[in-house]
């Protein structure tokens, strides 16, 4: 578990959070952290000033920073939270660090290996908490495989498996976040497969890759709209099958096969769990699994910036993260 020295607040207290981008993520995010008792938002900012406003009318209780500058260094924000395009996410986390805050920024670190190690590297010689945004960086289904693979439940181990179908999957979100289509910062290899790579690292460490081959999008510089994979640690192979095209329903699973039983999460935050026969729900009692993991990652942070052991990622995860995710980028186009 990760460990950071604590800031400057006691436990007690809710940690203010500063928004940076107000599209979906980071409306999702702000939604769930009015209800948790240990964060509350405090400031928020984007650059469309309509979103802004309507923000703002939702939420009387926040305030609007000026520009990105006067958020990071108002005394209200406790934690700098990125939700703003990956092209801007260096600059805004190098600007928290500098201002000695805390950081939680969507992935990637940046939209270029270099500056993403000069970021992770900063990070790390700071001392200042800091995290990447994964999912199963305390999602339920990580830490239930965790546990499954500590206690041996699986017997051997005989692989892995990602399958993602997500039709029209940029499209749907274009109009609030065009960047998504491109190839530069956006696609779903970046924006989902991510998350699988960083548990298949959590789980297993040191992740290869052993071949990968994409599918181009319909235009120069648009994102890849299918890939096939595979990467490997240590003994493990995982199998990976991603497209954005056919009609269908969206399917995020990551399946750890075993031969006494095998644990898959389905749709992203589900926990289903076989012995051999249908696949069973075995999500965290009393709670969705979404409403569940937002609890559970905003614990985290609140225990980051106590100076508590936590599980979420540091920078170099998420570094370690995106070397994969270019690496499988860079596979041969079809």
């Amino acid at each position: 578990m990760q460990r950071f020295p604590r800031y400057n607040h006691t436990m007690a207290q809710r940690y203010g959070i500063g928004f940076i981008g107000l599209g979906s993520i980071g409306q999702r995010m702000l939604a769930r952290a009015w209800n948790h008792q240990r964060v509350k938002p405090t400031v928020v900012w984007d650059p469309q000033i309509e979103r802004l406003s309507q923000t703002l009318a939702n939420a009387p209780e926040l305030r609007a920073a000026e520009d990105v500058n006067h958020l990071i260094k108002d005394e209200a924000v406790d934690i700098v939270y990125i939700a703003s395009p990956p092209l801007t996410h260096a600059e805004h986390a190098n600007a928290a660090l500098a201002a000695g805050k805390p950081v939680l920024c969507e992935k990637p670190l940046g939209i270029d290996i270099v500056t993403s190690e000069a970021l992770a590297a900063r990070a790390a010689a700071s001392g200042i908490a800091h995290a990447i945004n994964f999912i199963y960086g305390s999602a339920y289904p990580a830490v239930q495989m965790a546990e499954a693979l500590a206690q041996s439940r699986f017997g051997a181990l005989t692989g892995a498996q990602v399958q993602l179908h997500l039709p029209n999957w940029a499209a749907r979100r274009y109009a609030e976040a065009p960047w998504l289509t491109a190839s530069d910062q956006g696609g779903f290899v970046r924006e989902v497969l991510s998350h699988f790579v960083y548990l298949t690292q959590r789980l297993f460490g040191t992740t290869q890759v052993n071949y990968s081959h994409c599918r181009e999008g319909a235009s120069p510089g648009s994102a890849i709209t299918g890939l096939v994979a595979e990467l490997s640690c240590g003994d493990l192979t995982v199998n990976i099958q991603g497209s954005t095209l056919g009609t269908g329903p969206d399917v995020c699973d990551y399946t750890l096969w075993g031969e006494d039983c095998s644990y898959r999460v389905h749709d992203l935050h589900g926990l289903q769990i076989t012995t051999g026969k249908d696949w069973q729900d075995a999500n965290a009692p009393g709670t969705d699994p979404v409403t569940d993991w937002h609890q559970r990652q905003y614990d985290q942070v609140a225990a980051m910036l106590d100076g508590q052991p936590h599980t979420l990622p540091d920078f170099a995860a998420g570094l370690s993260v995106q070397r994969v995710i270019e690496t499988l980028l860079q596979g041969k186009s079809v």
